[in-house]
């Protein structure tokens, strides 16, 4: 009877060691969240733009977190065009609306998903996460 519980506890630690060193310890290290890839931004320059209804106009600048390196190449690219599509929009906004807070974070939604959509024929949608203001004045 000795040698049988000998005997099962010598299985029982080479299974355990053997679990550990090929199947347990592995998983862990495999189950590691990576770390999370550094953002990428578009700077676009700021711009003066005329606000709808009166005299009053609109200063802003603004950064564009976008999904990779790719996105921030195709943006560059495109510069001209995404300023284009920016100015037409912003012209179409009120002062009024624009200085609250909620006229902010509506009209930053607006710009992301109108500078997400393709910039060539057939194309794909452009990858925006978000649009960040840097400049907003309101004169």
């Amino acid at each position: 009877m000795g040698i049988a519980v000998l005997v099962a506890l010598l299985a029982a630690g080479g299974g355990a060691a053997f679990y550990f060193m090929h199947g347990h310890a592995g998983s862990a290290e495999a189950a590691e969240p990576a770390p999370p890839p550094k953002p990428t931004f578009v700077k676009v320059d700021p711009m003066t733009v005329n606000l709808a209804g009166d005299s009053r106009v609109l200063y802003i600048g603004l950064s564009l977190n976008v999904a990779s390196q790719d996105t921030a190449d195709t943006l560059t690219a495109h510069m001209p065009e995404v300023r284009n599509r920016m100015l037409i929009t912003l012209s179409d906004q009120s002062a009024d609306k624009l200085t609250t807070a909620e006229g902010k974070r509506a009209i930053a939604k607006t710009l992301r998903d109108t500078l997400r959509k393709p910039y060539t024929k057939g194309g794909k949608p452009v990858a925006i996460n978000d649009v960040l203001f840097t400049d907003f004045i309101v004169q």
